[in-house]
């Protein structure tokens, strides 16, 4: 099955907190007809750079075409060559592979009529716990908004949610405490994520603040990006379990051999794909480490793949971070994905299980522009500029 043309898509799409997303959704056409749907998600990230859309269709086209759309392991092999590993967190060239990746996987499930988990080897579970992001809070009077929302989201089924803190400690320990009292043993927090904003022992004071108030399932990125001894010390004072986002294989090494982390965050996006992730888990199960599936919080075509990758891990111990379809208020999908109280359901149709709608993606393309403009906070925090922080 040769590839014939590779076509990509700008979309953005607005989130219910009022803010909106850029994203590239992959389109692969085999010679024969065939036709396979990937996604490279969420570009709305520092640095604050954009791709060059018209010369990455380009080169893609040049290195994948006439290639057999069935031999992804080659191509994969091709792609790390010409977009290798950046080593950062929002890495532009795993992006590039992820949308590849889940476009191949896409096209040879749907020439098999067979779902996606099949190609990674089977499914050992028909759905993955999931939890629903409170972003980062800036000053106190972000609290109450975000604790409603808390009330919403657990109206449509959510009981499960991850807290951003390390900001401003005091509205943290406001939200925490008054979440105790009006959610205690109706809503679960997965983790408290400092998204390594902060040295490893102001996360190991906040961390003992913050217990007295509420119960959480587990630490992320308790210090600053690459300081994997300071994460260390910060696990052998922690009696949590501590979990790092994963940049590439070697990353992942690095943190189960400094003993930095109990548990892999495992991201398609940042790894470059299904066959990237299910490496890193086979480096956790060798390690006897624990695996969790991150997310930048993808629309429905990456969360499918998500899914799948879910359906197919032999180690899953903690729920994922992967509700972009309840966070986005428009898609590229006939039909969303199926959440049933706080868990994502494995899509069974061929392929990823969902349908590009092209007439919506044609209007949603013409639209895809930068939202942010430079609002840092806004950008690492995902909040709007209307955000009581930002008036202050």
């Amino acid at each position: 099955m040769k590839i014939g043309r590779v076509q990509l898509f700008p979309v953005a799409t607005p989130r219910t907190t009022g803010i909106a997303n850029q994203h590239l959704i992959v389109k692969i056409e085999a010679a024969s007809g065939e036709i396979g749907w990937g996604e490279m998600s969420d570009l709305s990230h520092v640095p604050m750079y954009q791709f060059d859309i018209a010369e990455l269709e380009r080169m893609l086209n040049e290195l994948l075409r006439g290639k057999d759309g069935r031999n992804i392991a080659k191509i994969e092999d091709d792609l790390i060559r010409f977009y290798p590993d950046e080593g950062h967190m929002y890495s532009r060239t795993g992006l590039v592979r992820q949308g590849i990746d889940l476009a191949l996987h896409d096209l040879n499930a749907r020439a098999a009529g067979v779902p996606v988990y099949h190609l990674l080897g089977g499914k050992l579970r028909d759905k993955m716990r999931v939890c629903y992001p409170i972003f980062r809070m800036r000053s106190i009077e972000e609290v109450p908004g975000n604790l409603q929302r808390v009330d919403e989201m657990l109206a449509k089924g959510f009981d499960l949610i991850r807290v951003y803190v390390g900001a401003n400690i005091e509205a943290d320990e406001a939200f925490l405490g008054e979440f105790t009292d009006r959610f205690g043993g109706r809503v679960e927090i997965k983790s408290l994520d400092f998204s390594n904003l902060l040295d490893w022992r102001r996360s190991i004071m906040a961390i003992e603040r913050y217990q007295e108030l509420c119960d959480f399932m587990l630490v992320e990125s308790a210090a600053p990006r690459n300081d994997i001894e300071g994460l260390s010390q910060f696990r052998r004072r922690c009696k949590r379990p501590i979990s790092e986002h994963v940049l590439h294989i070697h990353h992942g090494w690095q943190l189960l051999s400094a003993g930095a982390v109990d548990i892999l965050n495992v991201s398609p996006y940042l790894l470059g794909g299904l066959r990237a992730s299910l490496r890193l888990v086979a480096l956790a199960e060798s390690a006897r480490a624990s695996v969790l599936i991150g997310t930048t919080q993808e629309l429905n075509l990456g969360t499918a793949a998500v899914a799948h990758l879910a359906a197919a891990a032999r180690v899953l111990d903690y729920p994922g971070d992967n509700t972009g379809p309840y966070l986005y208020t428009a898609d590229v999908v006939k039909t969303p994905l199926e959440y049933v109280n706080s868990h994502l359901i494995v899509p069974d149709g061929p392929g990823l299980g969902v349908e590009v709608d092209e007439a919506k993606l044609s209007e949603m393309t013409a639209g895809a522009g930068w939202t942010f403009g430079t609002d840092l906070a806004g950008v690492l925090d995902r909040t709007p500029a209307n955000r009581p922080s930002a008036r202050q």
